[in-house]
């Protein structure tokens, strides 16, 4: 298969190359738009038949797509060369921002009447008049009415926008706590329905705003709802790095106490989720807890505040066997101004200590590389940017194919996508359902969370056939947003459109899909749906999926118990076993049990 499938491409290569040198440039172009299809090829290969294409678009006065193969190959030169004039400014204007050239991106992007893309500009630029100007004009905007998340990000920029021209302004003041007002419901509404990674959206921007405010109280509520939303989700690296960050700003505001405590919840959720760093966070908080209550004797507060300090320093020092500290804990508190019993009580504490060693090891906390690089996205531009974009494929290809931060197969499938809906502008059926349903299922194979705008607006079209093809494209987008057209699709009136949804639950299995898919189990009566999710949490292969898995089991009958067991049977997880034994010893039921004892076997 692979071989010839080399073969063809050489053969369309020469054949491409053949027609160029005879000037025949309209036949040479279609055997180079199927030779680009070809996104895995290596680069200078690639980049040499997007070279002839290019060329081949310039002599067939095709100046769009010409300047858009430039703009992947990054000739910004030749790209803008074939745009000069009024034409194409949102081009222009994307060629300029790839370049960083702020200041003109965002005069282009007025002009091409794109208001948020102009706002993020000016606020690159670092023109902060134009920036505020920009995003006030959008507080009003008609299409903002019904859209609560997408106002309170409008609101949040203009705040922060307006208070860094001024810091005393009221009316940035005003606009800020209008955003925090609508980001707390819109949070709400989302943990409602199910929508748990948009409420964290709504939490990480309520972080950001604590961060620019510097009050503490919005910064903690911040980071205690994205840490309950991470941990929910089972996301544990991302949670201890969002529980360093939190102590850290706690440390650097003075507030020890609150450090202290976030130190023992960060021990104690290592200890749960099996890492291997509680016993580091544990001697963190017993530092910290010691130097609270210095901080307590220096500035005279109730003496039963700096015993409670101590007494946590205290038993943070024993859980990590550091016994001279613990000692000293006592001895401090023994030198406290209580009374003679309490007094005597601790001294007496203190000497049993005596003579007892530190231990000799070492106390790892969580290393560099197992922090996320990307745990906190600039969305408060991002989720405006996309709703400016309004779903459109067109738009959303154009924002990736010169964006280096994607990598090359990426830009290279959205360059397929803009060139087939050039394509089919030009032959004037870019509506039609044969090209929705060609582009749906280029979306899905970009593999980029940036397609599920494009394939959200597909699945509401009123044509069976596109929904169908946008609900399959989504078995190669492995991001929890998906499962949010999946589950409309699983009660489609359609039939084709609920086999398509069926079909994407059996591909949708990654770790952060478990919440998805279990919630479509509970929430399903079709039997067949119930028997794919559990199948795909099966494949997920941790031990929540593990702990589902045996629950069904356990509960069900029939055919659901039959998935559950098959997909117990498939799991190569160690940590599932000692669930499994686990659950055998306390079942009653005699026919669960031998079930049970089966997979015991098998593992």
């Amino acid at each position: 298969m692979a071989r010839r499938t080399f073969n063809s491409i050489e053969t369309s290569s020469d054949q491409a190359e053949a027609f160029v040198q005879q000037g025949r440039h309209a036949e040479a172009e279609p055997f180079y738009r199927d030779l680009i299809g070809q996104t895995h090829v290596i680069n200078y290969e690639y980049d040499d038949w997007l070279r002839q294409l290019g060329g081949i678009y310039q002599k067939l006065g095709r100046v769009r797509e010409a300047a858009y193969v430039y703009l992947y190959l990054h000739y910004f030169d030749m790209a803008r060369g074939q745009i000069a004039g009024d034409q194409h400014v949102a081009l222009r204007a994307r060629l300029s921002e790839i370049e960083k050239k702020w200041s003109d991106a965002a005069q282009l992007y007025v002009q091409a009447q794109l208001p948020v893309h102009a706002a993020v500009a000016f606020e690159r630029a670092k023109q902060q008049d134009a920036a505020v100007a920009a995003w006030k004009g959008l507080v009003h905007h008609p299409g903002l009415q019904h859209r609560p998340y997408e106002a309170a990000l409008v609101h949040f920029n203009y705040g922060l926008a307006a208070e860094k021209l001024d810091a005393s302004s009221q009316e940035a003041r005003r606009a800020l706590v209008e955003s925090q007002r609508k980001l707390e419901q819109v949070a709400d509404d989302f943990e409602i329905t199910g929508e748990l990674e948009r409420a964290f959206d709504c939490f990480q921007i309520l972080l950001k705003l604590g961060k620019e405010s510097g009050q503490f109280e919005n910064l903690a509520e911040g980071y205690v709802n994205c840490i309950r939303v991470l941990r929910d989700d089972n996301l544990k690296f991302y949670v201890l790095q969002y529980y360093e960050d939190f102590i850290k700003l706690a440390l650097e505001r003075g507030e020890l106490h609150a450090g202290a405590t976030l130190y023992q919840e960060a021990a104690a959720f290592a200890a749960r989720a099996g890492l291997p760093y509680d016993r580091h966070y544990q001697h963190k908080s017993a530092l910290t807890w010691m130097k609270c209550a210095e901080r307590f004797v220096e500035t005279g507060v109730p003496v039963q505040m700096i015993e409670n300090a101590l007494l946590a320093a205290a038993s943070q020092h024993s859980a990590v066997g550091d016994y001279p500290a613990v000692r000293a804990c006592f001895e401090r508190l023994a030198a406290l101004d209580l009374n003679d019993r309490q007094k005597k009580r601790f001294s007496a504490i203190a000497q049993r200590y005596q003579g007892l060693a530190a231990p000799p090891v070492e106390l790892p906390g969580l290393p560099d590389y197992l922090k996320q690089q990307h745990a906190y996205a600039d969305i408060w531009f991002v989720d405006l940017l996309e709703w400016e974009m309004d779903g459109d494929p067109f738009a959303v290809a154009a924002s990736i194919v010169g964006d280096l931060r994607y990598p090359n197969g990426i830009r290279r499938r959205a360059l397929v996508v803009l060139l087939t809906l050039c394509d089919a502008q030009q032959r004037r059926v870019a509506d039609q359902p044969e090209t929705l349903i060609k582009i749906a299922d280029q979306l899905g194979n970009l593999q980029s969370y940036a397609a599920l705008s494009p394939l959200e607006k597909l699945y509401a079209s009123a044509d069976p056939t596109i929904r169908r093809e946008a609900v399959r494209a989504l078995r190669f987008l492995y991001f929890k947003r998906s499962f949010i057209i999946v589950r409309k699709a699983l009660n489609d009136p359609e039939p084709q459109v609920r086999e398509a949804a069926l079909s994407a639950i059996t591909g949708l299995h990654f770790p952060h899909a478990f919440n998805p898919l279990a919630r479509i189990y509970r929430e399903s009566n079709d039997m067949k749906v119930r028997a794919a999710a559990l199948t795909s949490i099966g494949k997920i292969q941790t031990v929540e999926a593990g702990e589902f898995l045996v629950m069904v089991l356990r509960q069900e009958i029939g055919s659901l118990r039959e998935a559950a067991y098959a997909a117990l049977a498939h799991i190569d997880n160690a940590d599932v076993v000692p669930i499994l034994r686990q659950h055998y010893e306390i079942e009653t039921n005699p026919e669960v049990r031998e079930t049970i004892e089966q997979l015991l076997r098998k593992h």
